[in-house]
């Protein structure tokens, strides 16, 4: 039987997740919702660590690469959400 390790990558997910609903809490309580665009670039962040341990775990290009590209998207909505504020 394998034995599941605990790496590097699923503690940075478990971080980024839990900041990610953390905000998104706060925001909806709070109704301010001015922490979003911080929100979507921790998301991206949480999505590009997923798609690089699907790939690790995996060795399979296709959930990998649009995951990633999930990420890359969500980033540059943010960043330009920001830019635009």
């Amino acid at each position: 039987m394998e034995e599941k390790k605990f790496d590097i990558l699923m503690l940075f997910q478990i971080i980024f997740t839990i900041l990610v609903m953390l905000i998104s809490i706060y925001s909806k309580v709070t109704e301010n919702y001015n922490l979003l665009p911080l929100m979507l670039i921790l998301l991206s962040i949480t999505l590009l660590i997923m798609g690089l341990r699907e790939y690790k775990r995996t060795q399979s290009l296709l959930w990998g690469i649009f995951i990633l590209c999930t990420s890359l998207y969500i980033l540059i909505s943010a960043v330009e959400g920001i830019m635009i504020n």
